[in-house]
């Protein structure tokens, strides 16, 4: 859920109400005790935000009481199949009148109900009404559409939907590896993909196979760009459909946001002084002032982990700027939820985990075509200034062109640690490319400012929850008298083994959801789908997960699976840890390997925000379960070999965990 802090916004922190009365100036509010109206205390914005970092704060919405604004479901994620795809029927509905105004707003919503029930949705007008009533009275959260009942809402167009979506996921697969997308193609690769997933549905969710006739209507109306980028080549498309599109212009902050990856042109060195290899940032920007949102810099591959921390960066307001980088000048201004979050369209941008926290927070995506870089003009621009201006002044800078290198080894001359260049990067974003005018704009800094001077309020999370968890991966599993099995590793709890009764009693079996943060494996996070809320479950091998990424725990199974001939258990996974350890201490890697031993440590900018505690029931370490006695020895694990992976051909770091579809 989306809020605006001003007049109005109620918050509860530590326990006690307050409500926002006056704002005494910019930025500072006076707030009113709810239990004690005469008790007034002043906030500043920059407070407000620390609390909800912090975990102690939570918005309500300004227009409601108290009793009326809490929902019984705290992420949209957990709710059932039914309910989720209901509510997601709703918004395709109320969507277009999003922006209607008051006055306009019954020949809209008679349009619109016209407009679907020639498409064979029935749907009423008073129906819509009470829908759009509904999300905007919630301040555009997602929950307010949700039915309290799970056998509500239009199945069959929903199940419609489904199939739609396979149809188009198979069309762009033949495009990608430019080959014309014959209905007969596409007819075969769809009932594929239909009758393995009815293998894992109750007979009244199966979906149905379409016609060759609709197929052949899907292809003739899909996009002719990437028809003709296939039949005539991408230089000849290029000239009929030329090369830039006429895209509306945003006109306020956070109205489009883009965001995408880069290799950055640098080695960085890592605590013992070896050279790492290039690490790579992920960045959104703000598409009307040009103001870096957020940004996040890792060694691990593009992925859902450096999209997630990216995010989070660019919702939160950066209060810690002053404290961790000092010699940093001017403020970070530019923070919030966007309306619109522009990708490319690389999988970790169209995973299932970014769909549905979009729908929590309440923004919009938009994948750009594919092969239309131009779509992603302000990015892309970015990341070019980014690395000229700043990265090629530093010193174990790579060069992009290698006519420029020379004798220059970036290796030998890699002096830079991460947090080093961290701080570099702050002044570059904070004191030099938000206040530089380019032609005749104002600076990225200057235009945020006048925008808030005019009164626009960036959007944030309402809650700690909202701000983290939404996020995190999703995985679905079944309690076990050993807890839930994930990866070869078990998380075990006295609550969820209570969560395990209460279920049963219910007659709702053992089968649950969790979310999990992918760059600490030691702990998941299991959805209560009775008392709604999170139950903090920790792996029983402490000594082993504690802050280990799923990249990395991948790579270890992977290599006990190649010396244990598939007869891995969590002592020889281990020992691949172990092993690989010993070669860092040692200093005896190549090149290659510090590659992957850089993608597979935990460095990166997500120590920025204060992201450690979640709103969850905690939990202690629970023992691992006993083991069978073994009559052999356990084998011995050899050190991790880079050359499983040459090229890095194989993909480790987005789908093989648990996840939840």
């Amino acid at each position: 859920m989306r809020l605006y802090v001003g007049i109005g916004t109620k918050f509860k922190l530590n326990e006690r109400f307050f409500e926002i009365v006056e704002e005494l100036e910019r930025n500072l509010f006076l707030a009113k005790d709810l239990d004690y109206e005469t008790v007034k205390q002043k906030f500043s914005l920059t407070e407000l935000y620390k609390y909800l970092e912090a975990g102690t704060l939570q918005f309500r919405n300004g227009k409601e009481n108290e009793e009326s604004v809490k929902y019984d479901y705290e992420d949209f994620s957990m709710l059932p199949w039914e309910q989720r795809e209901g509510a997601k029927y709703k918004h395709f509905v109320i969507k277009p009148l999003l922006q209607v105004s008051g006055e306009k707003l019954k020949p809209f919503i008679e349009e619109r109900q016209k407009k679907l029930s020639e498409q064979g949705y029935k749907v009423s007008v008073r129906s819509i009404y009470r829908w759009l009533s509904d999300f905007l009275k919630s301040d555009g959260d997602i929950r307010s559409l949700v039915n309290n009942t799970h056998n509500s809402g239009p199945k069959e167009k929903l199940i419609q939907g489904e199939v739609d979506l396979i149809i188009d996921e198979v069309m762009d697969s033949l495009y990608k590896r430019r080959e014309l997308a014959n209905a007969k193609r596409v007819f075969y690769g769809v009932i594929h993909r239909i009758d393995t997933e009815n293998q894992t549905r109750n007979q009244e969710d199966k979906l149905k196979s379409p016609s060759i006739s609709t197929i052949r209507r899907r292809i003739n109306d899909s996009d002719s760009y990437e028809r003709d980028k296939v039949r005539l080549g991408h230089v000849e498309a290029r000239k009929k459909h030329g090369s830039v599109q006429m895209l509306k212009k945003p006109t306020y902050p956070l109205q489009r946001v883009e965001i995408d990856h880069t290799p950055l042109d640098l080695i960085l060195i890592d605590k013992n002084g070896l050279p790492l290899r290039r690490p790579n940032v992920t960045l959104a920007i703000d598409k009307f002032t040009g103001y870096p949102l957020g940004v996040y810099v890792g060694f691990e591959p593009a992925s859902y982990t450096s999209v997630m921390y990216c995010l989070l960066h660019a919702f939160a307001p950066k209060t810690y700027l002053k404290e961790r980088f000092p010699s940093v000048q001017n403020e970070w201004l530019a923070y919030g939820i966007p309306e619109l979050l522009v990708t490319d369209r690389g999988k970790e941008f169209k995973s299932k985990h970014l769909s549905e926290a979009s729908l929590q927070l309440d923004f919009e995506l938009d994948h750009n075509p594919a092969r239309k870089p131009w779509y992603k003009g302000s990015i892309e621009r970015y990341f070019r200034t980014l690395n000229e201006g700043l990265v090629h002044q530093l010193p174990g800078t790579t060069f992009s062109n290698v006519f420029k290198k020379g004798d220059y080894n970036p290796e030998k001359n890699a002096v830079m640690m991460l947090e080093d260049f961290l701080e570099h990067l702050h002044i570059f974003i904070v004191d030099i490319y938000a206040q530089e005018q380019r032609g005749i704009r104002l600076s990225p800094a200057r235009m945020w400012e006048k925008a808030v001077e005019n009164g626009f309020s960036p959007a944030i999370p309402s809650s700690k929850l909202d701000w983290k968890v939404a996020l995190m991966k999703l995985g679905k599993g079944s309690i076990q008298n050993t807890g839930i099995k994930k990866d070869h590793m078990h998380y075990q709890s006295k609550n969820l083994q209570e969560l395990k009764i209460r279920l049963g009693i219910k007659g709702k079996g053992n089968i649950i959801k969790y979310k999990y943060d992918p760059s600490d494996i030691s702990k998941i996070y299991v959805y209560d789908e009775l008392e709604m809320q999170y139950i903090e479950t920790l792996c029983t091998d402490q000594e082993y997960s504690l802050h280990l990424n799923e990249y990395s725990h991948k790579l270890f199974v992977a290599a006990a699976n190649e010396e244990s001939k598939n007869n891995v258990s969590i002592s020889s996974i281990a020992a691949a840890r172990a092993k690989s350890e010993e070669l860092v201490k040692n200093q005896i890697l190549s090149k290659k390997e510090r590659s992957i031993l850089a993608r597979m440590s935990n460095d990166g900018s997500n120590t920025l925000l204060n992201n450690d505690k979640v709103n969850a029931l905690d939990s202690k370490p629970e023992e691992e379960p006993e083991k069978p006695k073994k009559t052999q020895k356990e084998p011995v694990v050899q050190p991790v070999k880079t050359e499983y992976y040459e090229n890095d051909t194989l993909d480790l770091d987005e789908d093989w965990g648990a996840s939840y579809d």
